[in-house]
């Protein structure tokens, strides 16, 4: 029996995180066109470095592990180089991290493990992590709270109405009679509060400071000393946060430091800490800034849409009234800016993760790169290509603000010849998807996207969704079945004879009634049956999938209906290509460049595909080069350091030898992508040979000034990139930017070399 997570949205894996060590990496997802979303590990170049084979994925703590979740519901925890830590193991609510260790949180209990992966214990009711050798744990049977150590005997006599961890040897702790007191790891009182005032929080900050409550206002109070620190004037007070706690005098806001002396002034409107020591404040004159504890201002807007939720790795966010994103650095000042983006998640000191334009991408901030973005359409065979349509419906706002309601991607397929049956299946899908599960899911939430899949001559498409939020969510993946040449919509009764139930009941499991198991999905090896669970409180909605093949219903298959037929004859279609290319459609954007270029034997492909979206490297830059200019090979006169043996040895070794690789030759790397700065060289290399001249330091000055990254261009590479751009061969990005260590496709070189 396999358990799947469909789930398209992202685990609340709890995590203390904090920037990676050097070389970040982070969790990306990608959902194919099975409906399936995977999570893979990249690098701020975008390069894969764990491959997406995950459920879900976590990002590294400052310890450098991660939670990843695999497809039997099950948890394991890695390390950077995908090394197993912790075994797999049932999913828990939650995975933490602390400096030395690592909690799996269940609905009653946490199991304990080292960085290493050694299992520290179990216990019931756990809370937070071992302080000073002791856990926190509340009873489930009692709800009262004890401490215990490693082995999971009691640290003392002594069970506590509320209690708080140890910090520094110490912890707050209510007794069943509602006394407060202040022990030690020997459970012994050091401190007794006077009665009629209560701690806010059941921790002690700073040597010994505890925020006091007498249920009108709050102060702050000094255990060591026995006295107040502050009156009881503040209707709130934060918990401290890196020295200083938020104080709300009357309807302003300040800071005040564990000494009860105040830092800032109640001034401003409001007041929340974004983290690394800076708070998001907002004046009098609707302004929004960044401040320190101190109040010195770090960053302010005047246009300030959403946004100083939090500080990640340095930087932050808001959003702005044209929707752009501003991001902006924590010592201050401007960092970069997205245009039609929104839900920024910060996942390294230069990469986000954000939705533009309706797609979910993850994108390099300081080069202005996409490193991985949902793909827009798929390639479904036999000439039937699938665009990926969104769908957004607002229906209200939860109790935490945010908006409640539909996120919805479905297909819209085209290829097929005749257009009205196109149209009638697309109409069907789109009408399917936008009515949702049911009547009543209409006015639930809905995440999720779709698979699809060609089986014979029927195209299959379903849903891979989650109707409603929290408790009670589930799985919604009906599916629809197309013959694809007629446009006839199948069901289950299409292909199953008169009282199949009978037989599908005796084939599946019998621990859940028969009618759990619902939308039945077809395909060329059988009817695929699902149990749908719905989200609890201690796990989320998932599926359990029961293939029936047409072998094990035998005589419930109707095999001479038309369904059957369809889904044992294949789809005939001429495929619409390019110069033989099957990855290259007629539509495509750079379809007449490939034709060009294939045409002059200036690019060829491998195994039929021209591979357009593929980063072009070093040597097939040179065979082009090569092929253009006719250059002829000579064995006898070989570039050093180059595998002779190599398909491209040949044209490497012509261009080498025709001196086009001057000042490339000494970090030559045959397989690794051509940058633009450096295809500027070898460009500029041909150009002065057939007799353009280089352009003078004055004009390269004036017209790489332009670009807002001119400081970044090798010195080295300057003069050839501005003869390129004098030629027309190269330019800049509609951001002002130059890129020049940004690649080329094989379809946008295709292009450049039209231009030669």
């Amino acid at each position: 029996m396999l358990k799947k997570t469909i789930s398209a949205l992202f685990v609340a894996f709890l995590m203390i995180i904090g920037a990676s060590a050097e070389g970040a990496i982070f969790p990306a997802q990608r959902t194919d066109v099975d409906g399936v979303t995977r999570y893979g590990y990249l690098d701020e170049e975008g390069r894969t470095v764990l491959s997406f084979s995950y459920r879900q994925a976590g990002e590294f703590a400052e310890c450098g592990l991660a939670a990843v979740e695999d497809d039997k519901n099950q948890t394991a925890v890695i390390d950077r180089a995908g090394y197993v830590v912790v075994d797999y193991t049932d999913a828990p609510v939650s995975v933490e991290f602390s400096d030395d260790a690592i909690a799996y949180r269940y609905a009653d209990h946490s199991v304990y493990y080292t960085l290493e992966g050694e299992k520290i214990g179990s216990y019931a009711g756990a809370v937070g992590f071992f302080e000073d050798g002791l856990l926190l744990c509340k009873s489930p049977a009692s709800d009262l709270y004890s401490y215990v150590t490693q082995d999971g005997s009691a640290a003392f006599e002594g069970e506590f109405k509320d209690a708080g961890v140890f910090s520094g040897g110490r912890a707050l702790v209510c007794t069943t009679d509602g006394q407060y007191l202040a022990i030690d790891t020997e459970g012994q009182t050091l401190y007794t509060l006077e009665s009629g005032i209560e701690p806010s929080y059941m921790t002690i900050f700073g040597e010994d400071t505890i925020v006091l409550s007498n249920g009108m206002a709050k102060a702050l109070y000094s255990l060591s000393r026995s006295d107040y620190l502050t009156v009881f004037k503040y209707s709130e007070i934060s918990e401290f946060r890196d020295g200083a706690a938020m104080v709300r005098e009357g309807n302003r806001w300040g800071l005040i430091n564990t000494e009860g002396k105040l830092l800032t002034e109640p001034t401003y409107y409001y007041l929340s800490y974004m983290g690394e020591g800076l708070y998001a404040a907002r004046s009098a004159d609707g302004s929004a800034s960044a401040v320190d504890a101190n109040g010195n201002v770090a960053y302010r807007t005047g246009s300030y849409v959403g946004g100083f939720n939090e500080l990640r790795y340095g930087l932050s966010w808001h959003g702005t009234a044209d929707g752009s994103l501003i991001f902006f650095k924590k010592n201050g000042g401007y960092f970069a800016s997205l245009k039609n983006a929104e839900n920024p998640t910060l996942l390294s000191e230069n990469v986000v993760r954000v939705t533009q334009d309706g797609t979910l991408k993850y994108i390099n901030l300081s080069t202005g790169n996409t490193l991985l973005e949902q793909p827009k359409t798929f390639d479904l065979g036999s000439g039937i290509t699938a665009k990926t349509v969104h769908y957004e419906k607002f229906i209200g706002y939860r109790e935490d603000g945010t908006e409640h309601g539909w996120n919805v991607y479905f297909p819209e397929i085209s290829g097929l010849s005749d257009t009205k049956i196109q149209k009638t299946i697309n109409d069907a899908i789109r009408a399917f998807f936008l009515k949702g599960p049911s009547v009543s899911a209409e006015y639930e939430a809905l995440e999720g996207s779709y698979g699809a899949s060609i089986e014979g001559s029927v195209l299959v498409v379903w849903a891979s969704c989650i109707s409603g939020q929290g408790a009670g969510s589930s799985v919604w993946n009906d599916s629809l079945a197309f013959d694809l040449r007629t446009g006839e919509q199948y069901e289950i009764s299409d292909l199953l004879v008169s009282g199949y139930m009978d037989t599908v009941k005796q084939l599946l499991p019998a621990e859940h009634e028969i009618y759990l198991y619902s939308f039945p999905r077809i395909s060329t090896k059988g009817i695929t049956y699902y149990y749908n669970e719905y989200e609890s409180e201690t796990s989320r909605a998932y599926t359990e999938s029961y293939l029936l093949t047409f072998e094990q219903l035998g005589e419930a298959v109707g095999k001479e209906s038309a369904c059957y037929q369809a889904l044992n004859t294949s789809l005939v279609k001429p495929t619409v290509t390019v110069a033989g290319f099957t990855d290259v459609h007629v539509t495509h954007w750079a379809a007449d460049y490939i034709r060009t270029v294939a045409e002059k034997g200036l690019m060829q492909g491998s195994g039929g595909k021209f591979r357009p979206d593929e980063q072009i490297t070093q040597a097939e830059v040179c065979a082009t080069i090569a092929r253009s200019l006719s250059l002829e090979t000579d064995d006898g006169n070989s570039m050093e350091g180059i595998d002779q043996a190599a398909w491209y040895a040949g044209e490497v070794n012509a261009v080498w030898a025709a001196g086009l690789l001057d000042g490339l030759e000494a970090a030559f790397q045959p397989n690794s992508v051509m940058t633009r700065a450096d295809a500027a060289q070898l460009f500029a290399n041909v150009l002065v040979q057939q007799g353009a001249a280089l352009p003078d330091e004055q004009t390269v000055e004036e017209a790489l000034s332009a670009f807002a990254d001119a400081a970044e261009i090798p010195e080295e590479r300057r003069t050839a990139i501005v003869l390129c751009m004098q030629k027309g061969l190269i330019k800049g990005y509609t951001d002002g930017t130059f890129q020049p260590e940004r690649g080329f496709t094989r379809a946008e070189f295709a292009k450049l070399l039209t231009l030669i």
